[in-house]
């Protein structure tokens, strides 16, 4: 083995400008799916809110005045399991 060579080839300033400008399209492609699935993102989210306000709207027409009062609510007993 010689002592000064290296297993990687030496890139000419050619090559190397082309090496740096694929990176840059590169990470400029990243950068804009990242902005892309984010934006996505707080879209869906802002609809679903939208369509939870909608549901409540919704369902809150047709509760009875005891079930908004709060009365008339049902208790569950507690059981407890023991040795038979």
């Amino acid at each position: 083995m010689e002592t000064g060579s290296s297993e990687y080839p030496v890139l000419s300033g050619e090559e190397l400008a082309a090496r740096k400008k694929r990176n840059r399209f590169l990470a400029l492609g990243i950068i804009v799916f990242m902005g892309l699935i984010f934006v996505v993102t707080l879209v869906r989210m802002r609809e679903g809110v939208a369509r939870n306000q909608d549901w409540q709207a919704e369902t809150s027409r047709g509760q009875s005045s005891v079930a908004q009062s709060g009365e008339g609510t049902v208790l569950v007993e507690e059981v407890e399991i023991g040795d038979e």
